[in-house]
């Protein structure tokens, strides 16, 4: 009975813990400006460090000249332009924006080209899907690499031939998985499937998927962006993410199949940031506009979040697993908490012929 009684609470203190983990804290903007960081800039004086030192040895390269390179935490509403940094209203399922910064419209003439390239090599990778892609890092099914690889390359070419541009390169969505969600209707969705009637419970079985993507849904249709980029795999159970994610857009949404993009290998949140950022750093894109629900996904986006004294921040872990940090974030939404205005490029702010556009989230 004691070590019942032990137990139990231990699990409190657990409850407890997590609870207060869900509390996230925005930083107030500065009412200063430095060259450092969380503007955008990498402080200290010399050379910049080159690609190769920054994305194998963080440590060295960047904090020894930057503290604030620690974190992702930046202030692009202090550089909109640098940033390309728009905020989105949401009233209702009603999204509301103004028109984006001068240079930042997505996308821009020359990145066409970038996206019939992209779509091409795609379209090969569907015929050999045994080849080695940094766009898909994980073992998926010949079968399943191939129909993702071909279905991106069809969403990519729809997008290279739109005459119309948008604040953001792409909606993010990250997935939530369970292991009950083997048993849902969609569990074997694949691209190009007829939706179908959930079974009952099955909603519910999908946790914040559906309002996920319903808010995502939102900030399409008010022309955040062209495309979503739904990233998760297959963790929790059969079920992966990402097509769940589909799914819901297509058959829930109304959403049109080309304006959805796979990214069907993350694994935890911080592998959701690095591969969909690969996905917009490879279309050319600057900035995508990050969406989860009100819950503790959106607390962990948050500029600091106590979960990390738990299992660790998005930058911690993204440092500890790969040892470089993934870009910098910071919320965007006005009427709720979930909505984020994302960058894989942690100096943004420098000239983007030079390290404002160097990104870690390509290496292997």
């Amino acid at each position: 009975m004691r070590s019942r009684r032990a137990a139990l609470a231990a699990l409190g203190s657990i409850i407890a813990v997590a609870t207060l983990a869900a509390c996230g804290y925005r930083e107030p903007l500065p009412p200063f400006h430095t060259a450092d960081a969380r503007f955008g800039r990498l402080a200290g004086g010399g050379e910049h460090p080159t690609k190769e030192a920054m994305c194998h040895h963080w440590g060295e390269a960047v904090l020894a000249r930057d503290e604030w390179a620690a974190s992702h935490v930046s202030f692009p509403e202090r550089n909109v332009q640098d940033a390309c940094f728009t905020p989105v209203t949401h009233r209702g399922r009603d999204v509301q924006l103004p028109a984006p910064p001068r240079g930042c419209s997505y996308p821009a003439p020359a990145t066409r080209a970038t996206l019939e390239a992209l779509a091409a090599h795609l379209a090969a990778l569907a015929v050999r899907p045994a080849s080695a892609s940094r766009l898909f890092p994980c073992a998926l099914g010949a079968d399943e690499r191939s129909a993702a690889s071909r279905h991106n390359a069809r969403t990519l070419r729809a997008l290279a031939r739109r005459a119309d541009t948008f604040p953001y390169a792409a909606v993010i969505v990250p997935g939530e998985g369970m292991p009950e969600q083997a048993g849902t209707a969609i569990a074997d969705f694949v691209p190009g499937g007829a939706c179908r009637a959930l079974a009952a419970g099955d909603l519910e079985r999908l946790a914040a998927m559906p309002e996920r993507s319903a808010r995502a849904a939102d900030a399409l249709r008010g022309g955040v962006a062209p495309v979503v980029i739904v990233s998760g795999g297959a963790v929790h159970s059969r079920l992966n993410e990402a097509l769940a994610l589909m799914y819901l857009f297509q058959c829930r949404e109304h959403i049109e199949p080309e304006r959805i993009l796979l990214e069907p290998c993350a694994e935890h949140t911080h592998t959701n940031l690095r591969n969909s950022g690969r996905w917009v750093d490879a279309m050319g894109g600057r900035a995508a506009y990050l969406v989860t629900d009100d819950g503790l996904q959106s607390e962990y986006f948050q500029d600091s979040s106590l979960f990390e004294l738990i299992m660790g921040s998005a930058d911690q872990r993204s440092l500890r697993d790969w040892g470089y940090l993934l870009g910098s974030w910071r919320q965007a939404s006005v009427g709720n908490n979930g909505g984020f205005w994302y960058t894989p490029y942690r100096f943004w702010a420098e000239p983007r012929e030079g390290l404002g556009s160097v990104t870690c989230v390509d290496e292997p």
